[in-house]
């Protein structure tokens, strides 16, 4: 499963730097255009925010891998043992994987709405439901990685401290 996983990984960071690079040379071209050509390009700006939102929510995944969340470390610092840092994990864990699951609920209930009214972005006319696809996809992966950490948290043994 980790050599699963870090395979994975290596496609997130490609996907998600080949991304920026797009991203990068769409803005860019949008500039060149309105500076020296007094021009713009209708679709670039709209499509920069999509891929953005993609970066962002999937970006996610491979920030939990590096461990770059945001943490607030007081508790562990005044909860000196493993085992209690065992308990805190196992908690912080869990609700994070009950917000992830709620996320990947609405989020599929957002796609449902938005195909059902069959909304279309404004500037490139696509299927929003392409757009915010992302939400739940970027959940699922990410309650995937909180379980396995929380599988590596119940098969440490903190029973001898």
């Amino acid at each position: 499963m980790k050599n699963l996983f870090k395979k994975y990984n290596k496609v997130e960071e490609v996907v998600l730097i080949a991304s920026l690079v797009i991203n990068v040379i769409i803005v860019f071209t949008q500039v060149i255009m309105r500076y020296f050509f007094n021009s713009s390009l209708s679709w670039s700006e709209e499509l920069s925010r999509y891929i953005f939102i993609w970066q962002v929510w999937l970006g996610t995944s491979i920030a939990f891998v590096d461990d770059q969340h945001i943490n607030v470390d007081l508790i562990y610092q005044l909860v000196k043992s493993k085992k209690g840092h065992k308990i805190l994990d196992t908690i912080r864990y869990t609700v994070w994987l009950i917000f992830n699951l709620y996320l990947v609920k609405i989020g599929f209930e957002l796609i449902a709405s938005m195909s059902a009214r069959n909304a279309l972005s404004s500037g490139m006319r696509i299927p929003l439901a392409y757009v915010y696809v992302v939400l739940p996809i970027s959940a699922i992966l990410l309650s995937i990685r909180i379980i396995d950490k929380l599988i590596d948290i119940f098969k440490t043994d903190y029973s001898a401290e």
